[in-house]
C-alpha cells in the first residue's frame, strides 16, 4: 500500500504562515502608542507668532492588522501685541489652547509603512481656557480687576475663533502618513507631503 507522507510539509507550511503573521503583527503594531513632535510654527490670524506641539496616539484594533483607532491632539501657543478700548496703553496677549480630533487609521499596503487616517469631524474640538490667557507684566497697572477679567474672557473666545481653522487644517494634513520608520522603539520618523517629521514616544498602548 502506498502511503503519502504529508506531516512535515504541513508543519512547515503552518510554521511559515505563523512567521508571516507574526512579522505582519510586529510591523503593524510597531508604531502603536503615543508620540509627540517638536513645536512647529503655524499661521494663525492676527498672531505675531504661533506654534503647535502635536501628539498622536495609535491604538491598534485587536485582530485587525494595520488598523485601529487614532487620536491627534495639540497644544497651541500664540501671542499678539494689541490694544483694547478703555485701556490707554498697548498690551501683549499670550494664549495657550488645546485641540483634538479622533478617528481610525488603516495601512495602505502590506508593508505597513504608509497609513491613511479617517478623522471624524464631529470629534474636533478647540479649547482656550481663560486661565491660559496672560498679558504682559505691568501692562494693566491701575486697571481694575473686573475690567481685566472681562478682557480675559473676551480674548479667550476671540482666539478660539482664530485658532480653530488653523488647527483644523493642521490636523487634516495628517490624513496620509508615509514612509513610517521606528528607531529603537522610541523614535518615529515619517513623511507628510514630502516633509520629514520626527516624533518621540511618550506612552505605550494599554
Amino acid at each position: 500500500m502506498q502511503r503519502t507522507f504529508v506531516g512535515p510539509f504541513f508543519s512547515l507550511a503552518a510554521l511559515s504562515v505563523a512567521i508571516v503573521t507574526l512579522l505582519s503583527c510586529s510591523r503593524s503594531e510597531r508604531f502603536a502608542g503615543q508620540w509627540q513632535g517638536n513645536a512647529q510654527t503655524i499661521q494663525i490670524q492676527n498672531a505675531s507668532n504661533a506654534t503647535a506641539t502635536v501628539t498622536i496616539d495609535f491604538a491598534p484594533a485587536a485582530g485587525q492588522n494595520g488598523s485601529g483607532n487614532v487620536n491627534i491632539s495639540a497644544v497651541i501657543n500664540a501671542s499678539q501685541p494689541a490694544t483694547s478700548n478703555g485701556i490707554d496703553q498697548a498690551y501683549q496677549a499670550n494664549i495657550v489652547a488645546t485641540a483634538s480630533i479622533s478617528g481610525r487609521y488603516a495601512a495602505e499596503d502590506k508593508d505597513y509603512d504608509d497609513i491613511i487616517l479617517s478623522l471624524d469631524p464631529s470629534t474636533f474640538s478647540v479649547n482656550v481656557d481663560p486661565d491660559g490667557v496672560s498679558f504682559a507684566q505691568n501692562a494693566f497697572t491701575g486697571a481694575e480687576q473686573p475690567m481685566l477679567d472681562s478682557l480675559t474672557t473676551v480674548t479667550a473666545e476671540r482666539w478660539r475663533q482664530y485658532i480653530t481653522p488653523a488647527v483644523r487644517d493642521l490636523f487634516n494634513s495628517y490624513t496620509t502618513i508615509e514612509d513610517i520608520e521606528v528607531h529603537n522603539n522610541d523614535i518615529l520618523k515619517f513623511e507628510i507631503g514630502h516633509k520629514d517629521y520626527v516624533f518621540n514616544r511618550t506612552g505605550v498602548p494599554d
